[in-house]
This record gives C-alpha cells, structure tokens and sequence, in this order.
C-alpha cells in the first residue's frame, strides 16, 4: 500500500495525496487539503469526482499525510494552530497537538514507527510525536528559517524536508534529527512539493518561484526536468 503513495501539488492552494485503500470502497484514492475543506477523489472512476469530508473549523488546511495501518488521515491548520486526524470518510475526527504551534505547515507519517513528523515555520523548528500526540519532541531548531514541506524515508531511516530562508535548500537528517545534510542550496527558489520515489532513491520538488519541477538522488545529484508552467503554485 505504502509503495504507491505519491504527493501531488495539483493547482493553487491544494495539496494532494494518492494512496492505495481498499476499506472506503476505492482502490485508489486521491486526499486533497484545499484551505478550508478536505476532500477525497477516487480514481477508480472516469468521472473523479471529489467528495467533502465532513468536517468542522478547518480554516487554512495546508498539509496531509496518511496512516495506512489505521486508516488515519492527517493535517495541518496554520489558522485553527493545531495538528489534527479523523478517519478518511471523515468520522472520528480528534485534534492531535495544539500547544506551542505557531504556523504549522508540512506534515508526515512514519507508518513503521507510529510517529508524526511537521514543520513549522513559526517556531522554525521541526518537531516528532507518536500518533496519539504523546511523547513529543523537538528534532531540529537551529539554522531554520522558513521550513516547509517534509517527507519521510522510514525503511532507510531518512527524513527530507525544504527551507525558503535567504539561501533556500532541501536538507535531509536521520528521523531522530542527526546526521544533517544539505542537499541542493543552489539554483532554487521557493522549494515544496517534495516526493520520494522510494524504489528509485530519488526526490522530487515543486519550485514555486521558477515553476519547475525537479529531480535529484537521494545522495544528491541533482537535476532539473524542465517541466515549466504546470501549475501556479507549488504550496
């Protein structure tokens, strides 16, 4: 299930995740957090048509990630200043942190070790709690300035993440912070959109400045697909 999740960065203000779930009825699903409401497509149907979640207060929906094991979906409110979950039809909807939360922004799932990483580009600090939002900790608060969107790698133990301070990079560490490298700081803009193509050990991101999408390994070279004026905004 795992290895067919990929991000999406669609159109202004949304971002996407597709997935594999068999238990709503859909073998693929695609999640959108569109500011003020979650929606789900399925993709098993010509006509993809988008479903509301129910759900109450979300005011500016930034971010989403999910849990396959639980069935958990995930997300950012920069508004409402909190991290919050309900089940992908929308029912048991539970806020999972809302203390020292600044301008919460990118999230993501570690499915194997049941933790829950984001950024914040408040407190400039990238921060881990179980699940539940238990056990929380800083990981890394130093030499951040605007950090944004985050993925994970939990076979290889990797987290990857991008920042659009003066100089802006994506930067990658071990999943408890250490072990921190940068990755690409030149020839880049406003960085977001990441994805992790895990049976390639390579890294996409969307360039909200120069609209590109672009590529590197996870080692990293780096390389730019050219794809420009695709979209408007990678958010």
């Amino acid at each position: 299930m795992v290895e067919n999740q990929v991000y999406h960065y669609c159109t202004v203000f949304v971002r996407c995740l597709c997935f594999c779930l068999t238990h709503v009825g859909a073998t693929e699903l695609l999640l959108l957090a569109r500011r003020t409401d979650l929606r789900r497509i399925s993709l098993d149907t010509p006509d993809f048509t988008d479903i509301v979640l129910p759900l109450e207060d979300i005011r500016h929906a930034i971010a989403i990630d999910f849990d396959p094991l639980e069935g958990y979906i995930y997300w950012t409110d920069d508004e409402v200043r909190a991290i919050r979950r309900s089940f992908v039809d929308g029912s048991g909807s539970q806020f999972v942190v809302t203390a020292q939360i600044a301008h919460p922004d990118g999230i993501a799932v570690d499915w194997v070790a049941r933790n829950l990483y984001w950024t914040d580009t408040g407190t400039d600090r990238i921060e881990v709690t179980r699940l539940n939002g238990t056990m929380r900790k800083i990981l890394i608060s130093e030499d951040l300035e605007e950090p944004r969107a985050i993925v994970l790698d939990p076979m290889v133990g990797y987290m990857y993440w991008t920042d659009w301070g003066e100089i802006p990079k994506i930067e990658r560490a071990a999943l408890d912070g250490s072990d921190r490298i940068v990755l690409v700081n030149t020839s880049l803009g406003w960085p977001n959109g990441l994805a992790l193509d895990y049976a390639e050990s390579k890294i996409y991101w969307g360039d909200a400045k120069t609209d590109k999408i672009e590529v590197c390994n996870c080692t990293c070279i780096f390389n730019s697909l050219g794809l420009q004026n695709i979209v408007t905004l990678f958010f």
